[in-house]
């Protein structure tokens, strides 16, 4: 019988039965512990090379290493006994380079117990040898608002790989390295900012086993890295999504590949976060469309407005209440034409040349018909002619379907009238690289109410609005809000930031979080 050596100690291992599939394991148990012999190591391939450091493939444990101070971090995470995705790993070190940041990735393990090999890799504390220089497993506190949570495993295969984790740093954002992107916006007190919790993506190859938790961890596997930037107590904090090809990603208006960087193809779109355009924050505004904001510098195919009427004059939250009547009536906020004017114009203002805006349907937007519906014009001089116009509009255009009863919606009407240029959607499809831009995310499947969750995994990838907190989950992700962080109804505690979400001309896409009026450090 062959005698192979243990890859740790190097005695010769023994036959130690076989494992699920019926192959043959061999395991080193040279080592004593209270009495009883325990694994030194295990293997169903004694053959294969032993790994060295610096052969490319795999070195042992997670060398001690001091993270230095940066103004710029990118951050990502490598799974154990996995190989990196060479083409990505390139253009990470080109990124690193160019932009002067500190190259983070945090070690995850693959700990699945439906796996045939788990034994074998518990005592297989191995990585790709490429990251060996780059690998971190502690906490940093890389500014006193943002910690990096290098200390903390999570099975690649979690489906939620950010549950539980809101109350831990206390108010403070934090980062958790993992194969699944995700991002959460924590509910904070009224005078601070909401606290971001996001995941990572991984630098490493998809490795998973053939189950149905191996699967789906597979299928959300990230390929990916966070570009962190840091000023005093600020942060911003931007997705690198890679190309699985060529292993190329887009950050703003610079692309960075395997060979260096170049300017950036215009993208194919901006949502915009929720604007209602009369209490839109001014700060975010001249982040988005002021020189060298965020519209003018990437100069985006299309802007896709969300929520961009208010429908203060008509909110149907406010009757019965003689206190908004009066402050509406004081300020002209009570005259719902005026108001669905001034948004229509922002548009027209706003919306750089050569690039198209978009306006989904929303449900602010929609306040408009259900004022119709539930108001009496005699009850409201200052809206009488306004309501009666769209009332008559509306009536002229309804008609019986197969489905039930179709009448236009007000917005939309007055909007192709006054602004045939700008797209009205009206409940049909829009899509840019396979992504679903007509979801506003008020409303969720066969009619529930809508959320990123219902939404996430209704076949093609989604971006939507609504929330006014930013999220990203599986295939959805969601802007934040174009207002100011508080309003009249939020309450003592609020998750709102203002974000846009910016689909590339790869399809990749990237969350834009706005922090007093800057997107990037």
């Amino acid at each position: 019988m062959p005698k192979y050596p243990c890859r740790k100690c190097g005695r010769p291992l023994i036959k130690n039965g076989r494992n699920e599939r019926g192959k043959q394991r061999w395991a080193c148990m040279s080592e004593w512990s209270r009495g009883r012999r325990t694994f030194c190591s295990t293997t169903t391939n004694p053959t294969s090379p032993t790994r060295k450091p610096g052969n490319a493939s795999v070195e042992n444990a997670v060398p001690e290493r001091t993270l230095k101070r940066s103004r710029r971090y990118i951050v990502t995470c490598a799974q154990n006994a996995t190989p990196v995705h060479l083409k990505f790993w390139k253009t990470l070190l080109v990124a690193a380079r160019h932009l002067k940041a500190e190259l983070v990735v945090t070690p995850l393990r693959y700990k699945n117990p439906t796996s045939t090999w788990t034994k074998s890799q518990e005592n297989e504390e191995t990585w790709d040898a490429r990251v060996m220089p780059y690998l971190y497993a502690q906490r940093f506190r890389l500014n006193s608002n943002l910690t990096l949570l290098a200390d903390i495993k999570v099975q690649p295969t979690a489906v939620e790989p950010l549950s539980g984790f809101q109350g831990m740093t206390s108010n403070e954002s934090c980062i958790l390295g993992h194969t699944k992107m995700q991002l959460l916006s924590v509910p904070t007190p009224g005078h601070k900012m909401a606290k971001i919790l996001t995941t990572t993506g991984a630098c490493t190859r998809a490795n998973y086993t053939d189950t149905k938790a191996g699967a789906t961890g597979a299928f959300h596997h990230s390929l990916a890295a966070l570009l962190v930037e840091i000023d005093g107590t600020y942060f911003s904090i931007r997705q690198l999504h890679a190309n699985k090809s060529t292993g190329e990603f887009t950050d703003l208006d610079t692309t960075f590949t395997t060979r260096g960087v170049r300017k950036a193809k215009r993208p194919l779109a901006v949502v915009g976060g929720d604007m209602h355009v009369d209490f839109r924050c001014r700060k975010t505004e001249q982040a988005r469309f002021g020189r060298r904001g965020l519209v003018t510098t990437l100069r985006p195919r299309h802007f896709v407005y969300h929520d961009l009427l208010d429908a203060y004059a008509v909110n149907g939250h406010h009757v019965g209440n003689p206190f908004n009547a009066v402050a509406k009536r004081m300020t002209g906020r009570d005259d719902a034409r005026a108001e669905m004017l001034r948004a229509i114009e922002y548009v027209q203002k706003m919306t750089p040349a050569g690039c198209k805006a978009v306006v989904v349907g929303s449900n602010h937007d929609d306040m408009l018909r259900r004022w119709i519906i539930r108001e009496d014009w005699r009850d409201d001089p200052t809206n009488a002619e306004f309501y009666l116009e769209t009332a008559l509009a509306m009536v002229r255009a309804t008609r019986m379907t197969s489905t039930g009863t179709e009448y236009p919606s007000p917005l939309p009407y007055w909007g192709e009238k006054l602004a045939p240029g700008i797209k009205w959607l009206r409940g049909e499809s829009f899509t840019l690289a396979g992504i679903e831009l007509s979801l506003h995310g008020d409303r969720g499947p066969n009619g529930t109410r809508g959320s990123i969750r219902n939404l996430r995994r209704i076949g093609p990838k989604v971006v939507l609005g609504h929330s006014h907190s930013p999220g990203i989950s599986e295939g959805a992700y969601q802007t934040g809000t174009g207002t100011e962080l508080r309003a009249e109804y939020t309450g003592p505690v609020g998750s709102w930031l203002n974000a846009d979400v910016v689909i590339h001309a790869d399809g990749k896409r990237q969350l834009i979080i706005f922090v007093d009026g800057r997107y990037r450090l």
